[in-house]
């Protein structure tokens, strides 16, 4: 409260919400979640406001503003991607929250993403997580082990004793138990999170260092066979299941649309550009690819 001034619960200052609503990215006559009806009128001296004072008409301004906003979300997805070695040309983008798919396909047009996925639950697709993902309780320790201190007892030892302590902390004796193990080559500043290899939590000293090495490598382009490997923190998951989630009934598939259009969801709207094309497939997910199917 107040809101973007769309809202019409007194909010005055342009907000990317009203960007989008003049751009035709949110369909005026379809109520938001919670049946907020949007007032164009509203949106317009917002942003109208702005224009004046930056000398632009009302549109530009309003593409202004979505440009901005997409630019941050760019560079944070480059923190997540390039900056880690990672290519996002080779996979798709999910568009979440309830703005999210609203700019998620200008977003993949600047990374050179060629499909973007917007759940039927989108707009509520973080609690929706909380609901169907396990019970978790984490417990770790500084142990800075390496040369002869680096044995599968010692580590075995430290697994058990922190798994012991993450199933009290759960109150679940059977729970599921996982590691993840932070190491180095020694001198490093920097450590690397390695979860255990092979199907059980605790690791021999051979099998971490092969791991890490791999992980190094594939992160910084090299490793090292005669530097010493440091294991600094061990930290051990326990896990139970979510109780069972009922699905919503499924929807059933339609055809494809042809951008530009708006796809309304019941919390989120789907922005589909010039270029791209859109389909909702039976379990409700709206795929969204560029160029003609």
């Amino acid at each position: 409260m107040p809101g973007p001034a769309c809202y019409g619960r007194g909010g005055e200052a342009p907000t990317v919400t009203d960007a989008n609503l003049l751009l035709g990215h949110l369909p005026g006559d379809v109520p938001l979640a919670g049946g907020v009806q949007l007032d164009r009128a509203a949106a317009e001296r917002a942003v109208g406001e702005l224009a004046a004072q930056l000398g632009l008409d009302l549109r530009a301004c309003a593409e202004g503003i979505v440009r901005v906003a997409n630019a941050e979300m760019v560079r944070a997805l480059r923190v997540v991607t390039v900056e880690r070695g990672i290519d996002p040309r080779d996979h798709a983008l999910v568009a979440f929250g309830g703005a999210g798919p609203l700019h998620a396909v200008a977003i993949a047009e600047e990374l050179g993403i060629e499909r973007v996925i917007a759940p039927r639950a989108s707009g509520v697709l973080a609690a929706l997580g909380l609901v169907v993902a396990p019970r978790r309780r984490d417990a770790q320790r500084s142990v800075l082990r390496s040369g002869e201190d680096l044995t599968a007892a010692a580590v075995a030892a430290d697994v058990a004793e922190l798994a012991a302590a993450a199933r009290g902390a759960l109150g679940e004796p059977g729970a599921t138990i996982a590691a993840t193990y932070e190491l180095r080559y020694r001198g490093q500043a920097f450590e690397l999170a390695i979860p255990a290899p092979g199907d059980e939590p605790a690791a021999t000293p051979a099998a971490l260092r092969e791991a890490f090495e791999a992980a190094h490598e594939e992160r910084y382009g090299y490793r090292d066979p005669q530097a010493e490997v440091e294991l600094v923190t061990v930290r051990v998951s326990a896990t139970m299941a979510a109780p069972p989630f009922a699905a919503p009934p499924r929807a059933a598939e339609q055809a494809a649309v042809e951008g530009p259009a708006a796809i309304p969801l019941p919390e989120s709207t789907v922005w589909v550009p010039a270029g791209w094309q859109a389909a909702t497939r039976d379990d409700g997910t709206i795929e969204v690819m560029r160029g003609s199917r």
